[in-house]
């Protein structure tokens, strides 16, 4: 077994080993290696764990500068809760901490005559009305969805700054003008006063249904609209975050080709004659990453792929996915050609492991659970990020795949950004510009640099003549 990486583990103790090798997902078992080792090192007894020891863990993985140390914490009480049952685990279950910071109020916790007010307003977004002036282009269920739960937090804003919830029976007394201050005001307090793009979001749902749902007056519908003026960030692209992540990437070759190589590499040291459940969910994250490497698709679009709805197999060696344009965000028709390593796993994967997976469940879909059942997005993205970091120590989530596949092109083709959008599916090449240009700028510095030194080394060799 090779030596594990976190530091944590240095204080495993025998007992902590013992309750590791119940651990079958190996998933599980670095999410627990961390908290069991940090446990131990506080010498902790392991069958009194709880959520204190939680917040301990948190706070030390904070100190190490883990990314994400809240998340840490609760992915290892749930990893810990999904043991307890099992002979030889301990009992107690610990529960992880409320992710959420602000509370919301359910839409079914609203009064029935909000809630018809609500869904009369979403279903007028929901349909083209050819003699409705003011109809657009009827939005799709997923944003509908988004939307109801946006209004949710609206009314949540109204209600924390002391408006009584049994007095807001529409959606014009959100519109009244020192309502909508008040929602405004507590959202510019959140964000601190600085500008941010889901506050500008929630302040334009508010100016939309104060126009086109409450007929409130121009003057408030115009205060709004200053007001999401100030939140709306002006600079739009990729994050700095992002940014930072991927320029450890690029501009280290051996980080690339680790990340380049770690399908086929894992892959190749597994055992198809002797299939483990274990083995299937590796050889699903290598699936996952090597179709992202060639067809950098959105998260949802990966995880909802389907055998016999999007899979076309031409050949032997080519495939083809074909994901219509109702399913895309930005409604565009997305169709990738998958080569001959690609399909090579993908019939691997078919064949040998994803029916470890979905037992006798009645189901097409490509990335499934242990229950057979789809995986949505969010488990997926979630379970692609730790894999890499686990196999190639690298920081990478499923949506960095689509800034790596632009910048990786733009520096083979600099300037090329129509091929750059057809690839990533983009309805404007501006976004393309947009996003990429401030990479490509960094790359043109590098090349000018270049152009230096090869001056400074001729400048070099004329004074030595």
């Amino acid at each position: 077994m090779r030596p594990r990486s976190n530091p944590l583990a240095a204080h495993l103790t025998a007992e902590a080993e013992t309750l590791l090798g119940l651990v079958l997902n190996r998933n599980d078992r670095c999410i627990l290696v961390g908290f069991l080792g940090h446990a131990c090192s506080r010498q902790r007894p392991l069958a009194e764990l709880n959520e204190a020891d939680l917040a301990a863990y948190e706070a030390a993985l904070a100190v190490l500068k883990v990314d994400r140390p809240k998340q840490g914490a609760r992915d290892a009480a749930h990893a810990w809760n999904r043991m307890v049952g099992r002979v030889g685990w301990p009992a107690q279950r610990i529960a992880p901490k409320d992710n959420a910071r602000h509370a919301v109020i359910g839409f079914n916790n609203l009064p029935a005559a909000l809630q018809a007010d609500v869904m009369a307003y979403l279903n007028h977004q929901s349909r083209d009305d050819l003699f409705d002036e003011n109809s657009a282009a009827p939005l799709a269920p997923a944003t509908l969805r988004d939307r109801r739960g946006k209004v949710c937090q609206l009314i949540s804003l109204a209600v924390a700054g002391g408006v009584n919830l049994g007095s807001v029976r529409r959606l014009a007394d959100l519109t009244k003008e020192a309502t909508a201050r008040l929602i405004l005001e507590a959202l510019w307090n959140r964000c601190h006063k600085l500008k941010n793009a889901h506050a500008a979001n929630l302040a334009r749902l508010l100016r939309l249904i104060a126009k086109k749902h409450a007929g409130a007056p121009q003057a408030v519908i115009e205060m709004i609209g200053k007001a999401e003026c100030k939140f709306r960030p002006g600079k739009i692209g990729m994050t700095e975050r992002n940014k930072k992540r991927l320029r450890h990437i690029i501009d280290d070759p051996a980080s690339l080709r680790r990340l380049l190589h770690l399908p086929g590499t894992v892959v190749a040291g597994l055992d198809p004659r002797r299939p483990t459940l274990s083995d299937a969910l590796t050889v699903q994250s290598c699936l996952a990453i090597q179709i992202e490497l060639v067809a950098p698709m959105r998260a949802k679009n990966l995880a909802g792929l389907d055998f016999e709805q999007h899979l076309d197999f031409v050949s032997t060696e080519r495939c083809h996915i074909m994901i219509a344009a109702a399913d895309v965000k930005n409604d565009q028709t997305l169709e990738y050609v998958l080569g001959p390593a690609v399909v090579q796993m993908l019939n691997l994967y078919r064949d040998i492991y994803w029916p470890l997976l979905a037992g006798k469940t009645n189901t097409s879909s490509v990335f499934i659970s242990r229950n057979g059942r789809a995986k949505p997005p969010g488990a997926l993205g979630a379970q692609i990020p730790k894999f890499i970091k686990e196999h190639a120590g690298l920081a990478m989530n499923i949506h960095l795949f689509r800034h790596l596949a632009g910048y990786l092109f733009l520096k083979a083709h600099p300037g090329e950004y129509e091929p750059v959008r057809q690839l990533l599916g983009h309805k404007s090449i501006k976004t393309t510009v947009e996003f990429y240009v401030g990479l490509e700028q960094e790359h043109s510095f590098k090349r000018y640099e270049e152009v230096l030194d090869s001056y400074a080394v001729q400048e070099g060799k004329h004074v030595a003549a």
